[in-house]
């Protein structure tokens, strides 16, 4: 078994439209995110795409209907199973999340978060390593939040993510907000954590430094809650499929 595999999995948000109707969240999605490869799951706005990696790290609204089921590596996990969850965060699943900055507490230093990270996970990694791994400088740890730039909070997400080695790290738009150089460089860090053996899904908007980045093994597209096609990136870019050709239609590595 692959160390994180989404299978025969669906979920409906139990919330209601206007006229009363439930809304479908996912449906069938089924993937596998290998060890030591990057894997971009990537649609149009509003397919689901987060939702995936909430469902990934245990985070479903609550009230949420789930069908099918989730493997990492040997578990096969419940979903509404939350002791169960706070075990495998950060140990078994790391979470980049879509924005780093409001993840940190405002009043205290990078240094003693990463420290209460370490300390909760029981990591054989410390903050400077941490750190040093995630591309940023020793400096850093003395820092609050607000005082790190974008590209900075992004690479000390990061680096709380993984500090529990986890098998799974899930990067949800992880270059959204960031320059072209800087993307660059979260790229690098995310092909730099597979490579180390990890498995990793990125959850993309950004398809244009994606595709220049040349970090992913596969590509899997999005369509209204499904998987429509998952394959290596020349395949995926060059898909006869008018909502894939559309999806791509601009973009240039």
């Amino acid at each position: 078994m692959s160390a994180a595999q989404l299978r025969r999995f669906g979920v409906s948000i139990a919330t209601r439209g206007r006229r009363g109707e439930a809304v479908v969240g996912l449906r069938g999605v089924d993937l596998d995110v290998e060890d030591g490869q990057v894997t971009a799951l990537v649609s149009e706005s509003g397919c689901g795409k987060s939702l995936v990696a909430l469902a990934l790290c245990g985070l479903l609204p609550p009230g949420s209907s789930v069908a099918g089921d989730l493997a990492i590596g040997a578990d096969t996990l419940v979903f509404d199973d939350e002791r169960r969850w706070r075990a495998l965060r950060g140990r078994t699943v790391g979470l980049i999340p879509q924005s780093p900055a409001t993840s940190f507490t405002p009043v205290r230093t990078l240094g003693s978060q990463l420290d209460e990270v370490v300390r909760i996970l029981g990591s054989d990694r410390d903050a400077s390593e941490l750190v040093a791994l995630a591309g940023l400088p020793k400096d850093a740890l003395a820092l609050y939040p607000h005082e790190l730039s974008g590209g900075m909070a992004q690479r000390a997400a990061v680096a709380a993510a993984i500090a529990g080695r986890p098998a799974l790290v899930v990067a949800d738009e992880p270059t959204s907000a960031l320059d072209p150089e800087l993307a660059d460089l979260v790229w690098k860090l995310l092909r730099a954590i597979a490579d180390d053996g990890c498995a990793v899904l990125v959850i993309t908007h950004d398809l244009t430094s994606l595709l220049r980045s040349q970090i992913c093994d596969s590509i899997a597209v999005m369509r209204t809650g499904e998987v429509v096609l998952h394959d290596a990136p020349a395949h995926v870019v060059s898909s006869p499929d008018d909502y894939i050709s559309r999806l791509f239609s601009g973009v240039h590595a």
